[in-house]
């Protein structure tokens, strides 16, 4: 279960069909619970200015979270992964692996999503419930989503505690 909440925030990285905007990457507009990873004019997504949104503004267990992101992507997705590397407390360590086409095709993501992702502008939207089990204790740690040459498509820093 807990998985499917650290899955989700991955997935919402990834994205997916938006009208032409310009990309905006200032690290001062992120959120308050997120921020970009590494050097973010290195990633192949580009967020737009007001893209994300992600609802409730803290994440609470026992509900869901609702993500969607505008952006555009440089260049052509076929494949990759979305590595998670999380800690809970600085004591409940969560790193893994995932193959980035199975969590387009997974049920959190909203629409028909599939490999290869297109260059271009794209919208993901993704909604999952947080299961009441997970521990309400200070998250810290960064989600990367590589392409099949191990590009980085985005990468962002998680750090909150779970309500």
């Amino acid at each position: 279960m807990r998985l499917h909440f650290i899955s989700l925030v991955a997935m919402a990285t990834v994205v997916i069909g938006h009208p032409i905007q310009q990309p905006f990457m200032s690290p001062e507009r992120h959120g308050e619970i997120w921020s970009l990873c590494d050097d973010p004019s290195s990633h192949l997504l580009r967020a737009y200015e007001d893209g994300v949104y992600i609802s409730p503004a803290t994440p609470h267990a026992g509900q869901d979270i609702s993500v969607r992101i505008n952006g555009n992507l440089l260049s052509e997705v076929t494949g990759g992964k979305v590595s998670i590397d999380l800690n809970l407390l600085s004591m409940i360590k969560v790193q893994k692996d995932l193959d980035l086409c199975n969590v387009l095709e997974s049920d959190i993501i909203k629409g028909d999503l599939s490999c290869p992702l297109p260059a271009g502008d794209l919208v993901l939207e993704a909604l999952a419930f947080i299961p009441k089990e997970i521990p309400r204790l200070p998250l810290d740690g960064r989600i990367r989503i590589s392409d099949q040459s191990d590009q980085t498509v985005t990468c962002i820093h998680l750090n909150f505690n779970l309500q």
